[in-house]
């Protein structure tokens, strides 16, 4: 049943009058003027157990005589009282009423006494007074069956509640209501809750052990966090059906509840179920303390939300018949499915894909020291399979693997039956894999004690081993100069004496590092990738790998000098077969002093300026004796020039009697011209006269 139902179900009463007081003479009986009862609904529905609620609205009007009297009835004769009458259904009973007044609640003009408490209304009489000082009054009241006065219906049906007033304490009084009527009418309709499954659901809780099932399906009633157990089960044979996991319901109602109230308790759903296979598998149904029904198809439960003992057919038995696939168990009542639920049946192992926890391993003790073969096994129809035998073939069972010790003759493999995981998506095969020597080896998994007897094999995977004592070791920094001050990473690779890379997790010692004049500081923080370096010039004998690859490498974090020069990191790798005997590896950087690098650059740039300064002066005095031989040549070229322009002068001197002689007798030439020719022009113009005349 839900909260709100079972909270319904505490009772309370509430009994009221009103007054109201007009002085209107001697009279000590007030009249009432107007009156009314106000429902918040006219109608409610309940389930047989539960409750109904109603609010109420009382209005009036009084007129006492004397509102001065002090007389122990004067007030209580200005009052008016609610009452009720009920109709059930045959058979029962109406539930008591209670009535409850908010002090929050308008309450204008109203004296009540006890505001707040539920007040009795049982039977219709009158608990409680009310009364008012003024004329006019109302007061909405919260009406229930669920009170400390109340009770639950306990019978489907019709219940018709009428409400009416009377005037004081005086119960064949009745007031006229200002709807003209006496009463005003409330009708709850009460339906039976179901008890069947009809119309419901169901959980269901399987496992492949029956207390398993069983609990989760009692934690899940009491509000646990359950689910349903995945089963997988191998198919089994058709000729001996074998128990591979139980079942058990919890049913609901078409209410969705487990159980129903029933009077002052409770009863839980219970119904007979129709279970069927659709699928591999069969069921049989009965109490694990009693006769299980003979494996089928189908079967009919009867279950009980209790563990009433009358129910002797409310365990399910799951068993397998020899075939492989997904069961579909349904669970339903007519035909309305309740629930369903599946069950994976396996068969043989069809296929298997391998890996290798470590493929590429150190050889730590020789016999003792194991690698883990795992891989997810499936039967031909893809299911994930956890149970069965298989095989591990080995290439060379002198490296690694396990040489079979059983009486199958010609048996080449090993056998393995070892499952891990909890479902489908973890199961995986698991074998341990012997290691015994250095080398590479492959690894295959059958489903037959030989490669050629299996119906399948694995793809193979390869196995290296190899030593765990240092061979050989180089090392090298991470950069090749570096500032004074700054951190460094020495890289420290090694192998075994094969010359395979140390694989992760081997251990070996190396010498101690020979002393130098400089010091590394081993960094001791973290923040860098690397080991730190111990404080011993970054010298540590055991070998820690800092990653998970099988690459040999281990690393120093060191500190550079504070000041420059040339680094050299040396460590000696002791002889694997004399431990005397040591080979030492070195690896140089170069820590570069940025101060010295500028001192160094301006002394080279003060030298070249200064050479050119020299250069330039040398040349300036070239220049200058140059100056000198061309001003000598100049002078004589000026000597040279003062001769010519004497002898210039002179010869312009001649030129210019030659020209004043010549320009006179060109000036007598003109006047001898200029005489012929007026004498021509005096000819021409006689002639002209006489041709004229």
């Amino acid at each position: 049943m839900s909260t709100k139902t079972f909270f319904k179900r505490v009772s309370l009463g509430l009994v009221f009058a009103l007054s109201f007081g007009l002085l209107s003479g001697p009279s000590s009986q007030a009249t009432v003027l107007t009156s009314s009862i106000t429902l918040s609904s006219a109608t409610a529905s309940a389930s047989v157990g539960d409750t109904a609620t109603v609010t109420a609205t009382i209005r009036f009007t009084g007129n006492a005589s004397d509102n001065t009297a002090t007389g122990a009835g004067q007030m209580n004769t200005d009052s008016v009282v609610m009452r009720y009458s009920c109709d059930a259904p045959s058979g029962a009973t109406c539930p008591t009423l209670g009535a409850y007044q908010d002090a929050a609640s308008d309450t204008a003009n109203i004296m009540t006494k006890n505001t707040g408490t539920w007040r009795n209304m049982a039977g219709g009489t009158v608990g409680d007074s009310l009364t008012s000082t003024l004329a006019t009054g109302r007061s909405p009241y919260l009406i229930s069956t669920n009170s400390p006065h109340g009770s639950a219906f306990t019978t489907a049906g019709t219940y018709t509640y009428n409400f009416y007033l009377t005037r004081n304490a005086d119960t064949a009084s009745v007031v006229t209501l200002s709807s003209g009527s006496t009463t005003v009418t409330w009708t709850v309709t009460v339906t039976a809750p179901a008890k069947d499954a009809v119309g419901g659901s169901a959980r269901v809780f399987i496992s492949s052990d029956s207390a398993t099932a069983s609990i989760t399906r009692a934690n899940w009633l009491f509000g646990a966090s359950s689910s349903d157990s995945a089963i997988t089960a191998v198919r089994g044979s058709a000729s001996t059906p074998a128990p591979v996991g139980f079942g058990f319901l919890r049913l609901l109602n078409s209410s969705g509840d487990t159980r129903i109230a029933l009077g002052s308790g409770f009863t839980p759903v219970q119904d007979s179920v129709v279970v069927t296979v659709n699928g591999p598998g069969l069921i049989g149904v009965g109490d694990l303390n009693g006769t299980q029904t003979a494996p089928a198809k189908a079967a009919t439960m009867s279950v009980s939300n209790s563990r009433d003992t009358s129910y002797k057919t409310e365990t399910l038995t799951i068993y397998n018949d020899g075939t492989a696939g997904t069961m579909t168990i349904t669970f339903s009542k007519g035909s309305t499915t309740l629930a369903t639920s599946t069950v994976r049946f396996t068969g043989p192992a069809a296929s298997v894909v391998t890996n290798l926890s470590d493929s590429y391993t150190a050889l730590r003790t020789a016999g003792t020291s194991t690698v883990t073969l795992a891989g997810q096994v499936k039967d031909s129809a893809a299911n994930v399979l956890n149970t069965g035998t298989l095989y591990v073939f080995s290439s060379d069972t002198a490296i690694a693997g396990s040489v079979p010790t059983t009486a199958v003759f010609g048996q080449t493999g090993h056998r393995c039956s070892t499952f891990t995981g909890t479902s489908a998506s973890t199961f995986s095969l698991s074998c341990s894999i012997i290691l015994r020597d250095t080398g590479t080896v492959t690894l295959t998994v059958g489903d037959s004690w030989t490669v050629a007897a299996s119906s399948f094999t694995s793809t193979a995977v390869s196995l290296t081993i190899t030593g765990n004592v240092v061979g050989s070791a180089t090392v090298a920094f991470n950069k090749a100069t570096y500032a004074p001050g700054e951190r460094a990473v020495i890289t420290i690779t090694t192998k075994d004496i094969s010359g395979n890379l140390s694989a992760n997790g081997a251990t070996g010692t190396l010498a101690r590092a020979p002393l130098s004049n400089y010091t590394l500081t081993g960094v001791t923080t973290s923040g860098i990738s690397g080991t730190a370096g111990s404080s011993d010039n970054t010298y540590s004998s055991t070998l820690t790998r800092v990653t998970n690859a099988d690459d040999g490498v281990e690393t120093r974090v060191v500190t550079m000098p504070s000041f420059g020069g040339d680094i050299t990191y040396t460590i000696s790798v002791p002889n694997p077969l004399n431990t005397a005997l040591y080979t030492d590896v070195t690896a140089t950087a170069k820590v570069v002093d940025p101060n010295a690098t500028a001192i160094a650059t301006a002394g080279a740039a003060a030298t070249a300026a200064a050479d050119a300064a020299t250069d330039a002066a040398l040349e300036a005095i070239d220049a200058a004796n140059a100056a000198t031989d061309a001003a000598n040549l100049a002078a004589e070229a000026a000597d040279a020039a003062t001769v010519a322009a004497e002898e210039a002068r002179d010869a312009a001197d001649a030129a210019t009697a030659a020209v004043e002689a010549l320009a006179t007798e060109v000036a007598t030439l003109m006047a001898a011209l200029k005489a012929q020719i007026t004498t021509l022009a005096n000819t021409v113009a006689k002639i002209a006269k006489k041709i004229k005349a």
